[in-house]
């Protein structure tokens, strides 16, 4: 029965991605995920500086920072639905689609290094930060050389 639950928990979720797609046009969808990696760049600078020293360390900035690039890092993959290879200026690369699998496994290294960051940055201590900005930066540079036109 819970086999059962799961299963049509996973096809109303699907047929929610879908229909979210199909509501928009690829150029709206395109607009709407550089929207968000605007914000997660508007987000990601400001504690490159204090990391690299460049500004002043303020623990409660950094976090909340953190915390909506987590939230963020969740959120532009929705905006790559059929048909926004094309449709309004792109960086996107043609292997988004030709190589599905491996843009998701980038989704998905960036997504787990945001949490790690959240973690560092409660915990006030600059090693474990950088550490842990060092990580998020990986993931990003990693879907920006295979996936991001220069």
């Amino acid at each position: 029965m819970q086999k059962r639950i799961k299963l049509a928990a996973a096809i109303a979720l699907a047929a929610t991605a879908a229909s979210a797609h199909a509501q928009f046009k690829p150029e709206e969808q395109i607009l709407y995920r550089q929207g968000i990696f605007k914000a997660q760049r508007w987000n990601v600078v400001p504690m490159a500086m204090m990391v690299q020293g460049k500004a002043p360390y303020d623990q409660a900035a950094f976090l909340a920072r953190a915390q909506r690039l987590d939230q963020l890092s969740k959120m532009a993959w929705e905006g790559f639905g059929p048909g926004t290879d094309a449709g309004a200026p792109t960086k996107a690369k043609a292997e988004i689609w030709s190589d599905a699998a491996g843009f998701k496994k980038a989704q998905d290294a960036f997504q787990a290094e945001t949490p790690k960051l959240v973690a560092a940055a409660q915990s006030g201590n600059m090693d474990q930060i950088k550490a842990a900005f060092q990580g998020v930066v990986k993931s990003c540079d990693n879907c920006h050389d295979n996936f991001r036109s220069k």
